[in-house]
């Protein structure tokens, strides 16, 4: 999954430039990215509480949910042709950390997050190292060691530290 376009949208945003993040925010998930209908899903629920500029959108309830099912979808459809990325973002869908009509699953989460790993998508450390933190603490400082050994640690837990 190239989330490189994404991620250049959110840039423009941070930067001041609303309205060219959100065209080109709205250009991606009409192409079918991912990440920006996530993104959408949720600025169609409600865009407060962003720490930077955003577009203001309209709340439409179901633009929000038919963005969220095809961001599912699409993570899906990645996630079976071995994307470790996507793999690791449906399994934050199924932790329920995107849209509240999308399913919620702790087992399918694990599972996916289990499996990106192994594809080496090392940002899935991260995760895996706060999945395990209040049930396997052995296993959360195994994976919060594995995203620093792969240079991609992006969480800070004391008590993961060695």
């Amino acid at each position: 999954m190239n989330s490189e376009q994404y991620f250049h949208a959110l840039d423009l945003e941070r930067a001041g430039n609303t309205q060219e993040g959100i065209a080109l925010l709205l250009k991606l998930a009409n192409e079918g990215d991912p990440l920006a209908l996530l993104d959408m899903s949720n600025r169609y629920f409600s865009t407060e509480g962003y720490t930077y500029q955003v577009a203001d959108i309209k709340p439409d309830e179901k633009k929000s949910e038919n963005c969220a099912i095809l961001a599912k979808e699409r993570l899906i459809a990645l996630a079976e042709v071995g994307d470790g990325e996507a793999m690791r973002m449906l399994a934050l869908t199924y932790l329920g950390h995107w849209h509240p009509i999308l399913e919620k699953s702790i087992d399918k989460a694990e599972k996916l997050l289990l499996k990106a790993f192994d594809t080496k998508c090392y940002f899935a450390a991260n995760d895996l190292a706060l999945f395990y933190i209040g049930s396997d603490i052995k296993k959360a400082k195994f994976y919060y060691q594995e995203a620093e050994r792969n240079n991609c640690r992006v969480i800070h837990d004391d008590r993961l530290e060695t």
